[in-house]
This record gives C-alpha cells, structure tokens and sequence, in this order.
C-alpha cells in the first residue's frame, strides 16, 4: 500500500494558489468519519467526479473522500485536477476557499483520496449571507426594476454599509454583512451575491494592483460586460455617507490603466457612457434615471466646457463661476494627474480672488493622464 499527499494554500489576499506535492501518508478526521464516493478516470477527469467534488463544496464540507483508478501520487493528481474544475465552476464557492489539501492510500490499482478544505466562510455563514441577501434585495430591488437599476441599488448598498478591513483578516461577505469589514474579496463576493440573486448576470476577477492581489468583479448588461469595482469605489478613511463611482461599469481599456489580470475574462469593451446615451433614447420610461446616473457618474466632465488644460482655461471657468456667485469650480484636467496647477499664476490670471484652494481624484473614464480637480476659492 502506497500513500502520498499534496496541499494548496490560499495567499494572505485569498487569491493566489501555490502547489507542492510530497511523499508520506497523512489521515484526515477520525476512522469512519470522511464519505466516500466513487469516480473511475481514464485519462481525463470525469464529470462524475467533478460534480462529487462540486457537490461537497456547495455544502460546505471540509472533508470528504474519493475513489480513483491509480496509483497514490497519480490519484492525488487526478482529484487535484477535478477539485480546480469544480471549484472554478462557481464564483462565489471558489472565493470561500481559503486551502485545500489532499491524501491518498492507493493499492495499485484503486486510491483513496481523502480530501481537506479550509474555508473563508463555511456552510452556517453562506446560508447566512443567502438570508440577508434575500432582506438586502427585498430593501433595495423594487418591482420594475432592470439589472442597471439593480447594479447601481446594490453598488450604493455595499458603500454605505461596507468599510475596508485595514487588518486584513476578513476575507468574505459574511464578514463584510456580519461585521461590516472585509478585503477586496469580502466586497467582491458580497457584490456577486446580491446581483447574482437580483438577476444579474455576474463574475468575480481578480489580478493585481499596486499594492498587491485584488478582486472585483465583471458584470453583463444587455449582453454587454463591464468591470465594477465596489473596493475602489470605497477608500479609506471611509466616510459615512459617502459613494464614489470612478470604478463604475468601466471597460478593460479605462481599468487597465491601474488594474491587471492574466485570467481570460469575457472582454468588457463597450463603453457605459454610448451604453447610457442610446438608453435615454431607447427606455424612456427610465429616461430620468439614466440622466441622473449620467450626472453621477461625471459623463459631463467629458465635455469642453467641463474640462480645461491651461491655466487660462481654469481663470475662464472661474470669472464664469463668479459671475455667477459661485465660491466652487469642478473640472477635468486633461492630461494633468502629474501636472500641477500653478496657483500663483491662476491668482494673477484673476485679480478677484484674494484665496484659493485645490483638490483632486482620478478620472479613469477619461483619458490615462486626466484628473478631476476641484476648485474652491474666495474673492
């Protein structure tokens, strides 16, 4: 009797896999205790087999048992292969797995391998999160409402509800619902929860950042997929009240500029901005919300007369806002996210003001250097 063992281990962000495959003979649980089921494999992995697995990750379960054809170390290969295949099969299941390791008794011809998995959230916590999922839809979701509506009801839901865990321990929507913090993947898997119970078609990505692994997550709308990252659109110091959108329904080419993956996601290339424009035209009994959402989402700063590139263009907005006995001007820099406004010289372009202050954030749906600056000032 021959045994072998192999393990997989989730990285600290609960994304990344590491592989390593021993000798040795390792038990898991008690004599009696781990179900087995049986799957014969030729060369290629069965679906008997993968749905076996599928089954008892859906449940939960963190250890359980199988049969295969082969030797200890092949076996472990085989059921390594089926346990990928099943997990990938469903996103939110694959982003409760924290690891996973395997053991395999083999007399030659048959093994069996003994399976162990670690969860991020387990079975009492998912039926959790699917309870309050069903009281977070029955709030937000309202009769007549299309998967536009309810991407953006679940968007707001997420940022008013959800901070960024800055220890970086709490890794799961139960997290983010029970304690109100989570990571990247606490607000990824939440995300995909909520639409996916509304209705909406849904992925979680993932790839990295500059400061490291992330999710977020893919969403399809009238055929058409985006990228909507509820993470990004929730920095920290969090702020009661506050949403953001700079990470709304963008395309791979607006999000590539600070977000990378080497996974074959469906391409997300249409761009929301056309999507909400032929939708005023095409659904106008929500021809209200798609010009609200048009404002929100800051589709004007696109515009000319929302945007400036010199200081001359700044003094004209300003001299306009005064005019109009504003103390505020709000703007897309073009080009200008590593540019800085000269002040002193913006002061001399207009005699009135006597103070003036500047702030300003990112601007991904525009193009990869702008910048939306705000201005305030007194005269």
């Amino acid at each position: 009797m021959k045994s072998a063992k192999g393990w997989k281990r989730a990285s600290a962000a609960g994304i990344a896999l590491a592989v390593l495959m021993t000798g040795g003979e390792w038990m898991l649980g008690q004599p009696g205790a781990v179900q087995v089921a049986t799957a014969a494999t030729t060369g290629t992995v069965s679906s008997t087999l993968v749905s076996t697995i599928q089954q008892k990750l859906n449940e939960g379960s963190a250890s359980f048992a199988v049969q295969v054809s082969g030797s200890a170390s092949a076996s472990v290969k085989t059921v390594d292969q089926a346990f990928e295949t099943a997990m990938k099969l469903d996103d939110y299941v694959n982003y409760t797995i924290k690891s996973y390791s395997y053991s395999s008794k083999s007399d030659g011809k048959t093994a069996t391998v003994s399976v162990k998995v670690d969860y991020w959230e387990n079975a009492t916590q998912s039926a959790y999160v699917a309870k309050r999922s069903k009281e977070i839809r029955a709030e937000i979701i309202k009769p007549g409402m299309n998967a536009h509506q309810k991407v953006k009801a679940v968007h707001d839901w997420i940022l008013l509800n959800v901070t960024y865990d800055r220890s970086l321990r709490k890794h799961s929507a139960y997290d983010a619902l029970a304690s109100g913090t989570a990571v990247c993947q606490g607000y990824a898997s939440l995300a995909y929860r909520l639409l996916k119970d509304a209705g909406v078609e849904v992925r979680i990505a993932e790839g990295t950042v500059s400061t490291g692994a992330h999710a977020w997550n893919l969403v399809k709308l009238d055929g058409q997929w985006y990228h909507l990252d509820t993470t990004f659109d929730d920095p920290v110091p969090d702020v009661k009240g506050r949403t953001t959108y700079s990470y709304y329904l963008l395309t791979d080419a607006q999000i590539k500029r600070d977000h990378k993956w080497t996974i074959a996601y469906p391409a997300a290339v249409a761009s929301y901005q056309q999507t909400l424009k032929s939708l005023k035209t095409k659904d106008t009994s929500r021809q209200a919300f798609y010009a609200n959402l048009e404002e929100t989402l800051g589709y004007k700063y696109l515009l000319p007369a929302y945007s400036a590139s010199t200081v001359e263009d700044f003094a004209s907005k300003i001299k306009a806002a005064i005019k109009a006995g504003q103390s505020l001007v709000k703007v897309r820099y073009v080009n200008g996210a590593n540019k800085k406004l000269d002040l002193q010289k913006l002061l001399d372009a207009v005699p009135a003001l006597t103070s003036i202050q500047t702030s300003s954030s990112s601007f991904p749906i525009g193009n990869a250097d702008d910048a939306l600056v705000t201005i305030t000032f007194k005269t």
